[in-house]
């Protein structure tokens, strides 16, 4: 096991700093302190290494497109409806970023901030560990919070990413996820991929991607991936995805939430989370250039990736039987969301 340090580069007045986390497999992550962001999830392939992730060799470019690439989102990721929620007979009003609605913790969310940083390692795992004290005036939720963010890679191939607040003297909202975004394969598109997921159910959206409460059956749609279902084909035929999976029995351990395959190259990406909902998101619709890199400068394009985002189904704030995402005063909550890496062939 090791842990590597190096400043990236600069970006908006900070210095930003890459930690590489290695396992003893040939297996290796690095995540950014900017963002506290997802850089990196390199495989063994042939005489070299493989990028699991969509992603860019510079901290500018993470910031010039609004797909959240690989970044931390928080404190609620989603949207919350009307940038507004009302809890114990009180009013709350949050940053409205879009439509009129908060989305992904608004403008000064999460992946605004440059954390702080501490490393730790044992004989099977290691481990970067990301802090932030994040008040109200820096992202205008209510309560102050001290933010943590672990993400930790075994020799079992596993990376743990944990998600902590702990809260101050008001109730505040906790419901952080990874936007990470996933191509496995050696394809500039999603035509190998297949994709399994443990739902029955997907939420109807209004116009603005807003819940309205009531949960479609997969059955006979594109949103059914009971079974490993061919990605492209599913997407072509949903016209693009930016769905909200309702989660089967979260948090069990009996089946995991999502598992990605490449049919071609045996590259497989399992995903468990203790939490009730999946959002699956394809960039539909994204027509000016995205120039992800990967695989050691080569580019990658819109569509190409999917992201799946473990967390709390959206808007839960607002919907009755969505979730609890209260953070409540002094209180204390923890998310984990885990990727296994395998290799079936």
């Amino acid at each position: 096991m090791e842990i590597v340090k190096k400043v990236l580069d600069k970006y908006d007045g900070h210095t930003v700093t890459k930690i590489t986390l290695k396992n003893d497999n040939g297996v290796e992550i690095s995540c950014l302190t900017m963002g506290a962001l997802w850089q990196e999830f390199l495989v063994p392939a042939g005489e070299g290494k493989k990028n699991l992730l969509l992603s860019f060799d510079n901290t500018k470019e993470y910031y010039s497109n609004a797909q959240n690439v690989c970044k931390s989102i928080g404190r609620v990721a989603g949207r919350i409806a009307n940038a507004h929620y009302q809890l114990d007979g009180k009013q709350f009003s949050l940053p409205a970023n879009e439509n009129g609605n908060t989305l992904h913790g608004g403008d000064h969310g999460f992946s605004s901030w440059n954390w702080n940083y501490s490393t730790s390692q044992n004989k099977n795992s290691v481990s970067a560990i990301f802090q932030k004290n994040i008040t109200q005036e820096m992202d205008g939720f209510p309560g102050n919070i001290i933010a943590t963010i672990i993400y930790t890679l075994t020799n079992n191939n596993k990376v743990t990413i944990a998600y902590s607040a702990l809260g101050d003297n008001e109730d505040s909202l906790f419901n952080p996820t990874m936007h990470v975004y996933f191509n496995p394969s050696d394809h500039s598109d999603l035509s190998t991929l297949s994709l399994k997921i443990n739902s029955e159910g997907y939420l109807d959206l209004d116009d603005k991607n807003i819940p309205t409460g009531r949960v479609c059956d997969v059955t006979d749609t594109p949103c059914d991936f009971r079974d490993f279902t061919n990605l492209a084909k599913a997407d072509q035929a949903n016209h693009g995805f930016d769905t909200a999976f309702v989660v089967n029995e979260p948090g069990q351990g009996t089946k995991p939430v999502a598992i990605l395959r490449d049919e071609e190259s045996g590259r497989e990406i399992t995903i468990d989370s203790d939490r009730n909902g999946l959002v699956m998101y394809t960039m539909p619709g994204i027509d000016a250039p995205i120039h992800f890199t990967r695989d050691h400068g080569k580019e990658a394009h819109p569509g190409e990736g999917v992201a799946l985002e473990a967390q709390m189904l959206p808007d839960a704030i607002n919907q009755e039987n969505f979730g609890d995402i209260v953070l409540p005063k002094y209180g204390k909550k923890t998310y984990r969301i885990q990727y296994s890496y395998n290799k079936i062939k």
